[in-house]
């Protein structure tokens, strides 16, 4: 049988608190919290702080500002890593050609 715990718990919370969770999880949890007032009482603080968080929403212009400035940042990143690779590359190669010639010759 599965011992529940306060993180098993907590991570059910969420989909609880939405009225996402299935029938059982809703089960589980109800009677972990009768069990765990404490812990109960922390879910529901921790609830009603957030709830009290001012919540910001970006229009969807701004969203697709933010993601093509963040696409456009991971191709400069990734066009960087490529050319230090390709240096890297060829100072192996540069030195392998010296040793080869300095042996060969």
């Amino acid at each position: 049988m599965l011992k529940v715990t306060r993180d098993i718990v907590s991570d059910l919370w969420p989909l609880y608190r939405c009225g996402e969770a299935s029938t059982d999880s809703r089960r589980l949890v109800d009677a972990f919290l009768a069990t765990d007032g404490d812990f109960a009482a922390r879910l529901r603080e921790s609830d009603r702080m957030t709830s009290a968080m001012p919540a910001y929403r970006l229009s969807p212009d701004a969203e697709l500002r933010m993601l093509h400035d963040a696409r456009e940042r991971a191709r400069w990143k990734m066009i960087l890593f490529g050319g230090v690779l390709a240096l890297g590359a060829l100072a192996l190669l540069g030195a392998l050609g010296l040793a080869f010639f300095r042996f060969s010759g």
